[in-house]
């Protein structure tokens, strides 16, 4: 929850830090204006999101249903079988992670 509050308030109170990749091209330095792309994104610009960064929309998505998942899935195991709700937990994470973020690890020129 912290990257929600911090990219919310990042853009009233100026907190913003400098990116260590300033200056460098985009197929190395993917992660660049990801902060002002979150802070968009909770402001619902998503023109200027993207703008930022391309890759925003679908790493912010995997952080939100990721914070969404842990409130279901711990009310969830209160009620069910345990192992059968953590197998398709890591799963589910497992593969919605790589596909969040499959543009920023690899390298294509």
């Amino acid at each position: 929850m912290f990257i929600f509050f911090y990219c919310y308030l990042s853009s009233f109170l100026n907190l913003g830090v400098r990116s260590l990749c300033e200056g460098m091209p985009l197929s190395y330095c993917k992660s660049r204006g990801l902060t002002r792309a979150f802070s968009q994104i909770l402001n619902l610009n998503f023109k200027e999101a993207i703008a930022y960064n391309p890759y925003s929309l679908k790493i912010f998505s995997f952080f939100l249903i990721q914070l969404i998942a842990r409130f279901l899935i711990n009310k969830i195991l209160q009620f069910s079988n345990f192992k059968i709700v953590l197998i398709f937990d890591v799963f589910f994470s497992v593969v919605f992670f790589i596909f969040s973020f499959y543009n920023l690890v690899m390298i294509l020129d």
